[in-house]
């Protein structure tokens, strides 16, 4: 019987799918939330068939010690743990699952505009830290019946210090219209905004069905509100947000990054929030991971960060568990699977 080793968190629903058709051994980060050691995953995987891999590292020694392995499954968008050479060269496919977290990424992406651009978290942090707080009660039995219910304004007031801006009529610009982007800029149209981009495919197909202008990276910085970065990590893109494209942004503006950090220069966007260049950013990923005790970022106050939360839901389990085992079974049963990371090799 065809041997599966799963290490990649997968629901129950498509865990029982596969034990239908194969021997399934679950181990690793999906089980115990430790991932495994290259001396432990060579152990699991030696005389494995299949490998179906959450976020350890597979490694070309891994790959050719496991001689009977005949396919490899990846639950990421971009199967980076994988020396994907050598799987190629031995000829053995990569499943991954492409998209996976789109939903989830843009649906964040809008939550962290909004607690950025409204000071949800600060205004939160700033109750849960003791400030504006009114005198204690003696119980919670009743409320305050006044006709005119509202928090302190006289002085020093959260109505005051956390005064945002709305979304509507706004321009937000997306840098990268992929998956990702063009899910955010569905929703940000649900909030009366204009949506303009910047894509290096130059998708105007694409655009024009979302009802998206495609313009110059340079326009979209001077002309955006909200900038919102979401393109793929490659040489040309590294550091494609630098000192003098914040230098042409809005000093009203606001810079969200849910992608990946390198791609906005470290020092350039330091700069540009401690000399308030700019209104303030959301950034959801860092240059560092996790980020240092000690980084600078943590000592300014008009910025929103979350520590890499952007893909993390229980849809998204459900959907890299569903991709994975229907192609995983559609090999096995001798067809085609549908998302290969590298389909040279099945042909």
């Amino acid at each position: 019987m065809t041997k599966v080793v799963v290490t990649m968190s997968i629901t129950d629903e498509e865990l029982n799918r596969l034990k239908a058709h194969c021997e399934v051994f679950v181990t690793g980060w999906g089980k115990t939330g430790m991932r495994l050691t290259s001396s432990e995953m060579q152990e699991e995987i030696s005389d494995a068939n299949i490998v179906l891999l959450g976020y350890e590292n597979l490694t070309e020694d891994l790959i050719r010690n496991s001689p009977k392995l005949q396919i490899i499954g990846c639950a990421r968008s971009n199967p980076v743990n994988i020396d994907i050479a050598c799987a190629s060269k031995l000829k053995i496919p990569v499943l991954y699952t492409p998209a996976r977290n789109a939903i989830s990424t843009a649906e964040y992406t809008m939550g962290i505009i909004i607690s950025e651009t409204r000071n949800i978290a600060k205004s939160y942090h700033a109750m849960k830290s003791g400030r504006f707080l009114g005198k204690p009660e003696k119980d919670f039995k009743g409320s305050d019946l006044r006709p005119d219910v509202i928090w302190n304004l006289d002085g020093e007031s959260p109505y005051k210090e956390f005064r945002g801006v709305e979304l509507n009529c706004k321009t937000l610009g997306l840098i990268g219209l992929g998956s990702i982007g063009s899910k955010v800029a569905r929703l940000a149209q649900a909030f009366g905004m204009k949506v303009v981009a910047y894509s290096l495919s130059k998708d105007a197909e694409k655009a024009e069905a979302l009802g998206v202008q495609l313009i110059s990276l340079d326009e979209l910085l001077k002309t955006s509100d909200i900038v919102s970065v979401h393109c793929r990590v490659t040489p040309e893109t590294i550091g494609l947000i630098g000192n003098r494209e914040i230098e042409l942004m809005k000093s009203t503006a606001y810079l969200i990054n849910t992608a990946r950090a390198v791609l906005i220069d470290q020092q350039a966007l330091l700069n540009a929030l401690q000399n308030k260049r700019i209104a303030g950013a959301a950034l959801d990923v860092f240059w560092y991971e996790p980020l240092p005790v000690n980084h600078p970022l943590l000592e300014l106050d008009n910025l929103t960060i979350t520590p890499h939360l952007a893909g993390s839901t229980v849809e998204v389990i459900e959907r890299q568990s569903k991709m994975i085992v229907d192609d995983v079974l559609t090999w096995i049963e001798g067809g085609i699977p549908k998302f290969v990371f590298n389909p040279d090799v099945l042909f």
